[in-house]
C-alpha cells in the first residue's frame, strides 16, 4: 500500500527557486515538502555541476534575510557595482557609445549580486536541513495532481502521495505541476539561441557587469565571486 504524507506546502522542483521557495515558507513556521527528481551537485568540480549563475536585485534580499539565507550567501556573493552598457550595433566591429551606471549614485547598496548556482544549491540545502519542519526529498518527482476545496492531492514518482495545502510548480518551462493544474503559457519564439559559460582570466573585474549589444544580440559578462 503506498503511502500517504501531509503537509502544509508541497513544493514541486529544487532548483534555485524552488529551494528558496522551501526556506522561506519553513522559515514561516510551515510544514514543507520540497520533491527533486535529479539529486542536486553541490561541488563546482563534481559531473554535472550547474556553473551558471544566479543574480539577485538588492530588493531581493529581504527575502534571502528572512528566509535565513543571506547571511550563508553574503560571503560568497560577487555584487553588482557598476553596469556598462556598451553600443556596438554598427557595421564597424568597434563600440559607437560606452555608458557606466554606478549603483552609487543611487544607494549605498550595489544593483544586485551574483552567485554561482551549484553554491546556491549547497547554501540553500544547509539552510534546510536546518528547519525541522521542512523535508526534502530528491531522486523523486510529481507525477499527478488532484485539486479539491481545501487541499491538493499529489503523486510522486514512487508512488507515494502528499496531501497539501498549497502546491508550489518550480519545475521548470515544462512543468508538470502547471500542466496537470491546466494553467497554460503563450509561447514566443525569437529565433535566437542562448550560450551560457564560465570564464576565467587575469585582469580584475572590479564588480562591472558589461552589455554589449549588437544587432544580432547581446553578449553579456556578469561578475563572480574568487572562490
Amino acid at each position: 500500500m503506498s503511502q500517504t504524507l501531509s503537509t502544509d506546502i508541497l513544493i514541486s522542483g529544487g532548483g534555485v527557486a524552488g529551494l528558496t521557495a522551501a526556506a522561506a515558507f519553513g522559515a514561516a513556521g510551515l510544514r514543507v515538502i520540497c520533491v527533486e527528481p535529479t539529486p542536486p551537485v553541490t561541488e563546482a568540480t563534481a559531473p554535472g555541476a550547474d556553473l551558471r549563475t544566479t543574480a539577485f536585485l538588492t530588493p531581493s534580499i529581504a527575502v534571502l534575510e528572512a528566509a535565513g539565507l543571506w547571511a550563508r550567501l553574503r560571503p560568497a556573493a560577487a555584487a553588482l557595482q557598476i553596469m556598462r552598457i556598451i553600443d556596438a550595433g554598427g557595421a564597424v566591429l568597434e563600440p559607437r557609445q560606452v555608458k557606466d551606471f554606478d549603483a552609487a549614485e543611487l544607494s549605498d547598496q550595489p544593483f544586485g549580486w551574483n552567485l554561482p548556482n551549484w553554491l546556491l544549491r549547497r547554501e540553500m540545502l544547509a539552510r534546510l536541513a536546518e528547519l525541522p519542519n521542512v523535508t526534502f526529498l530528491p531522486g523523486l518527482a510529481t507525477t499527478a495532481l488532484l485539486t479539491r476545496q481545501d487541499e491538493a492531492r499529489v503523486t510522486l514518482s514512487d508512488g507515494s502521495r502528499v496531501t497539501a495545502r498549497l502546491v508550489v510548480a518550480a519545475d521548470g518551462r515544462a512543468s508538470t505541476m502547471r500542466m496537470a493544474a491546466g494553467i497554460g503559457v503563450r509561447t514566443f519564439r525569437y529565433g535566437q539561441k542562448a550560450l551560457t559559460f564560465a570564464v576565467t582570466h587575469p585582469v580584475p573585474h572590479q564588480n562591472v557587469s558589461t552589455e554589449i549589444h549588437r544587432s544580432g544580440g547581446p553578449f553579456t559578462l556578469v561578475p563572480l565571486p574568487d572562490l
